[in-house]
């Protein structure tokens, strides 16, 4: 589209023979810019800086979030493999606890629900089925067996077991069920 032809606006009380006069000089803008404006014009701008870790630190943010992450996740990794593996717990109230131990060939798992308190042995009158899926898993956290157990808890102690062949087995997990509720626990095999 021609541009040329086309009349520009005016003011109604401005008279049409004066023509409007604009002067612009883009050096005369730049000397009088900032600094960071001279130098993305001039091509010195660099809107980052190099490399992933001066990018992670390169502000008071940033460090403050790289920080909060590295200690987050050390926190998870030394939990993970250094705090304690969760061998007993609560279900419904009931204390519930596993534990195994390998003889001779085989490792034996006991899951144990223990006696109920006075107050709320009541709700377990009429008996309450319980179930526990015991796993079996070697040195590389590969789950080598796996065993169901039922049982049913009328508020005094009960213990569901079972054996396994000794395949290096050195770790017990059991998810533990009463009710509606889940309880998941660990255990080392002791060598005895």
């Amino acid at each position: 589209m021609d541009f040329s032809k086309i009349e520009e606006t005016r003011e109604e009380n401005q008279k049409p023979e004066e023509n409007l006069v604009f002067h612009y000089s883009r050096a005369e803008r730049l000397k009088r810019a900032p600094k960071i404006v001279q130098d993305y014009y001039s091509g010195d701008f660099k809107p980052y800086k190099g490399g992933l870790l001066k990018s992670l630190v390169s502000t008071r943010g940033n460090r403050l979030l790289f920080v909060t992450i590295v200690f987050t996740f050390g926190i998870i990794l030394f939990v993970r493999y250094f705090g304690p593996e969760k061998r007993s717990g609560s279900l419904n109230k009931v204390d519930v606890s596993v534990s195994a131990f390998s003889y001779e060939d085989s490792v034996y798992a006991s899951v144990k629900f223990n006696e109920a308190g006075k107050k709320i042995k009541a709700d377990f009158a009429d008996g309450l089925p319980v179930y526990a899926t015991v796993t079996a898993y070697d040195k590389e956290g590969v789950s080598v067996a796996e065993e169901k157990l039922t049982g049913k808890y009328d508020g005094n102690e009960i213990f569901l077991r079972t054996t396994f062949s000794d395949y290096d087995i050195i770790r017990i997990g059991a998810v533990c069920g009463m009710g509606d509720g889940l309880l998941s626990l660990e255990s080392p095999v002791e060598k005895r």
